[in-house]
């Protein structure tokens, strides 16, 4: 697993800033997209943003990018904080 930062794009808006962290990184074939599954760690009013099973655009800080379905979001074990699964919108 890797961890890196990003922003996840969410309709008009985004959020920023995100710990990301990446338990799956290709390049999609044929594209410049990556495939891209993990987990974000985010605040409870940032998760309140976001629905399961949508599609998201999230931007790593290296300019990677590729979409993804945040499938599950649930407590860290932090008092302030979520954890979001994500798995990416395109198999492979």
């Amino acid at each position: 697993m890797s961890e890196s930062n990003g922003d996840l794009l969410i309709g008009g808006d985004r959020i920023k800033h995100l710990h990301v962290e990446l338990e799956d990184e290709q390049p999609q074939a044929g594209s410049c997209e990556w495939v891209l599954a993990g987990h974000l760690h985010l605040t409870r009013e940032q998760s309140q943003l976001l629905e399961t099973d949508r599609p998201y655009r999230l931007l790593l800080a290296d300019g990677r990018a590729g979409q993804v379905i945040v499938s599950r979001i649930a407590a860290d074990g932090k008092p302030d904080e979520l954890l979001a699964d994500f798995l990416p919108k395109c198999k492979k």
